[in-house]
């Protein structure tokens, strides 16, 4: 007798162990579909929730346990996502359980709960059906379980929910148990047809709003009920109207929560594209119509039209029937770009990032995981969007260091796009004004397609960018050479014509350090390696790592002098003394200070896009991929501020941040102009910027990094040591750091290319009262490097265990203080 099929599935705990264990499946949830759903699992002697991530049939007789509840109505992600996570648990060292845990919508932990209740229709229909019909099973599990979690295929409920024989209450664990979250909507009646209608009533006065109101409700699929009351003032009586004759009707569904409001900055499409972006576009087709995988750099000059480039080659790849994914590196730039998107498409447009609340996350994610929208749009996290079919993905602006995570799993969200497009057969379009080192050199090597466009939208030339040499004037300009003579003409000059200005510095707060002039002691953080910054509006001294916050002292802690003394200047200070030398100007400030809460980015780029606010100071988050026509003005305050960072990217960093912020100037069909103030003026970074002249600059630092031994000629991972004391944390470093030694002295010919550097204490030698050292690897390959430290961690868990300190490892660092 042939042995018996047993149905097991793979399942990743969310526990700290990178193996995945099989269960067995129980009879009654054979037909569900599993793959993606959170399962609670016998694990040793206690319980654990997991994700499946596959289902196997098995004959070997072995015995498994078998798996405990289920506890999702339905899939949190699609099996093409299981390989991507595998993936990443495996190349950033990361237990896989966890990982999918993390990028799930608050932690996977709050999925729709479906319960459901009878109709009347439904109660009449169930005494008629027969006895073992699966419909009289679901019906009868209803009547006899209220409240309770559906186990049924959410097909077969919505199915029911749709015939009438179900009322479906969703909730979530958070929300108020039993609250509704349908709304009430109207459409035309079967058969009705809008022109007969107005044929009718065209002998007749019509309603006030009536042909309007009618209109609207025939050329959509349904309108929310209060989005008519809202904008008519007679809605309700049009609806009642319209009801009683038999034309219209309402209905209640099921309502996402999203982001709300009109779009912001909505664009029209263009009647025809320039040369440069037919050219672009036509090679971005030809790999959709492939269907297989392919990797574009995308690099367009500022102002070239990339973003109408991402939106035709999103539609190609929705009118062939895939979903496209776009990732963008800031919040306010992902609101920005929905923009675009949604008044072009619709509803069919999802947005996704921190900023929404946990409900709108879910909803977002719940929509995208059914198939409800083609472009999901957002931040680092979007990489992660449960799409079913994708096509096309997206990076815009791929040099920004924001695409990298610090906390764990630390991925790169650029590099990993490229891999989710491998694994799905999907064209993946890298696009950026100044693209990062690494995925230029991939383009020169040819392991990416360079398409360029080198010339701005309409041939706009590129502002003209002026270096203020900030040595012969500091002292002279009587501001503390914040503002340089010729920045402040030149804002008068805006003004005076009508034009708006962006200036950046890349410092927060008012003052930068608070000291004593006595013995020249600074107010530094109890818990971390660093100087307090002031903070003027709230009149206090703040960390901006660990959020530490006091009132400025009075006496210097060291020395009991009542010198105490504010320097230096950030954001804060800017926006101040720009009050002051410009009055009447209409100043507004754009940092993660003022746009902390909710909503405070959108809105302040609402009333800098309509012109109610003259000039905007703010950090980087101003340096992104922004149009604003009006802006014929940028002033970088100190570009040398990235230069001093003991980073081998700071020259990079640096050349970005420059040229980007450049960019945002003369957008329009007026001229642009950029002053930047530095004490550096002869470096390359500063002198490529000024020229517009990427070449240039990726060949004098492509020639560095090739002698230094820096990606991309080689693969880093950066092993942090941190703990409370300060002589254990040290300690614990230099026992690991020998341990590795020993390590690549035993992996002997592959070894011999592995180059370990420290331990040093990291440049912020404490945060957040840890204590912290850090040991730098380098392999010429990356399966070396990963072999390396798995060998490694081994080694650290019963080097340092019990120590008092934790080791992290960071693969492809990207902050290294």
């Amino acid at each position: 007798m042939a042995d018996e099929c047993i149905i097991r599935i793979r399942v990743a705990v969310v526990l700290p162990v990178r193996e995945t264990f099989s269960y067995a499946v129980p009879e009654n949830i054979r037909q569900r579909p599993l793959v993606g759903c959170r399962v609670r699992v016998p694990f040793g002697r206690r319980k654990a929730a997991g994700y499946v991530l596959e289902e196997e049939s098995s004959h070997d007789g072995r015995p498994v346990r078998s798996i405990l509840e289920l506890l999702d109505d339905e899939p949190w992600f699609h099996g093409n996502a299981v390989p991507f996570f595998e993936w990443l648990a495996s190349y950033y060292l990361h237990p896989i359980g966890p990982l999918i845990q993390s990028v799930l919508p608050g932690g996977g932990r709050g999925l729709v709960s479906r319960s459901a209740r009878l109709t009347d229709r439904g109660q009449a229909i169930l005494v008629r059906l027969p006895v073992r019909s699966a419909e009289r099973e679901l019906l009868c599990w209803v009547r006899d379980h209220p409240g309770k979690r559906l186990p049924f295929p959410a097909r077969d409920v919505r199915d029911m929910e749709r015939r009438g024989l179900l009322i479906v209450e969703s909730r979530r664990p958070g929300r108020p148990a039993g609250g509704s979250r349908k709304q009430r909507f109207v459409r035309p009646c079967e058969g009705a047809v809008l022109e007969d209608i107005l044929d009718k009533r065209s002998s007749t006065q019509p309603t006030r709003n009536e042909p309007e109101f009618l209109s609207r409700v025939f050329r959509s699929e349904g309108v929310r009920l209060r989005e008519f009351k809202r904008r008519y003032d007679n809605g309700e009586y049009l609806v009642r109207k319209w009801i009683a004759k038999g034309v219209i009707e309402t209905y209640d569904d099921f309502v996402y929560q999203g982001p709300s409001g009109e779009p912001l900055f909505p664009s029209p499409e263009p009647e025809m594209l320039l040369p440069q972006q037919s050219e672009v576009l036509e090679k971005i087709r030809e790999l959709l119509e492939r269907r297989a995988f392919a990797t574009c750099l995308l690099h367009g000059v500022t102002g070239s039209g990339k973003t109408e480039i991402y939106y035709r080659a999103a539609l190609e790849a929705i009118e062939s029937g895939r979903q496209v994914l776009v990732l963008v590196p800031e919040i306010s730039l992902a609101v920005v770009m929905e923009g675009l998107f949604r008044s072009r498409l619709g509803d069919r447009v999802a947005l996704y990032h921190s900023d929404l609340s946990q409900g709108e996350r879910y909803d977002q994610w719940l929509r995208t995981a059914r198939g409800e929208v083609d472009v999901v749009i957002g931040a680092r996290s979007a990489l992660f969007a449960p799409l079913s079919r994708p096509g096309l993905i997206v990076v815009d602006e791929e040099h920004d260091t924001s695409y990298k995570q610090e906390e764990a799993p630390r991925y790169q969200a650029r590099d990993a796009a490229v891999v989710r497009g491998k694994m799905v057969d999907a064209v993946v379009v890298l696009g950026s004004g100044t693209p990062s080192i690494q995925s230029f050199h991939n383009a020169v090597k040819g392991k990416y397609r360079l398409l360029s466009m080198p010339h701005r939208v309409e041939k706009r030339p590129l502002p003209e960018v002026e270096i203020v040499d900030m040595k012969e004037v500091s002292g002279r300009s009587g501001l503390d050479g914040i503002i340089s003579p010729a920045l402040r003409q030149a804002l008068e000059d805006s003004l005076a014509r009508g034009n708006q200005s962006l200036l950046f510095l890349n410092r927060r707060g008012f003052h930068r350090v608070f000291l004593c002039t006595h013995c020249g002691e600074s107010v530094r953080c109890p818990n971390c390696d660093l100087a307090l910054i002031h903070h003027f509006r709230e009149d206090r001294l703040a960390c901006h790592y660990c959020g530490y916050s006091t009132k400025p002292a009075r006496r210097c802690a060291a020395c009991g002098s009542r010198e105490m003394r504010a320097l230096g200047f950030g954001t804060e200070r800017l926006e101040t003394e720009l009050s002051r030398l410009l009055p009447g100007a209409r100043i507004g400030r754009m940092d993660r200070d003022s746009t902390r809460r909710k909503g405070a980015s959108r809105r302040l780029l609402e009333r800098f896009g309509g012109g109610e606010i003259d000039v905007l100071v703010g950090t980087q988050m101003i340096t992104k991929g922004y149009d604003f026509p009006n802006v014929t003005l940028v002033g970088v305050i100190a570009a040398d501020a990235s230069l001093g960072f003991p980073d081998f990217r700071a020259a990079e960093r640096t050349f970005q941040l420059l040229c980007q912020v450049a960019g945002r100037a003369g957008r329009g069909d007026k001229p642009g102009r950029v002053l930047v103030q530095t004490f550096n003026p002869g470096h390359y970074a500063v002198a490529a910027a000024r020229a517009h002249d990427y070449p240039s600059f990726f060949r004098q630092e492509t020639e560095l990094r090739r002698l230094l031994g820096y990606p991309p000629f080689a693969y880093l991972a950066c092993i942090r040591i941190q703990g409370r004391r300060q002589d254990v944390a040290e300690r614990a470093a230099r026992r690991l750091g020998r341990g590795m030694e020993e390590v690549r002295r035993g992996m002997r010919r592959e070894g011999s290319g592995l180059r370990v550097l420290g331990p040093v204490e990291a440049p912020i030698a404490r945060i957040q009262g840890k204590y912290r050292w850090q040991i730098l690897v380098k392999s010429p390959g990356v399966d070396t490097l990963h072999r390396f430290l798995l060998q490694v961690e081994e080694r650290s868990d019963r080097l340092v265990r019990n120590a008092g300190v934790r080791v992290v490892t960071d693969v492809d660092p990207y902050q290294m203080l």
